[in-house]
């Protein structure tokens, strides 16, 4: 996730909103820029509407009372915590079953 990715077709619409938010230095409520801002984006306005809700709803991007965004590194930094605890799992399950069946070949002789 600590990729930089630049706007293009590879980008993610994710990454675009998040690299537009910090070009405009939208980083609290104070500094949150209008949804207007994403215009030029390279995304559907259906797309763009999910991604933006997304991101609102995960804690990355903050959203004001008059409906302007902003990047929040706080809530940012705690989805790579989510997303790595996630993703680890598939390591770490497999890696205990193997030792688990190990051992019990090693005591049981099977």
């Amino acid at each position: 996730m600590s990729r930089k990715r630049k706007a293009g077709p590879r980008a993610t619409a994710a990454s675009m909103v998040l690299e537009t938010l910090k070009k405009r230095n939208a980083f609290d409520a104070g500094s949150a820029v209008p949804v207007a801002v994403f215009k030029d984006l390279p995304l559907q306005t259906n797309t763009l509407a999910y991604t933006i809700a997304n991101l609102v709803e995960e804690g990355v991007v903050g959203q004001t009372a008059d409906e302007k965004y902003y990047y929040d590194e706080l809530g940012y930094k705690a989805l790579e915590v989510k997303f790595v605890k996630g993703y680890s799992m598939f390591i770490i399950i497999p890696i205990v079953l193997l030792v688990l069946v190990l051992l019990i070949q090693h005591y049981f002789h099977i």
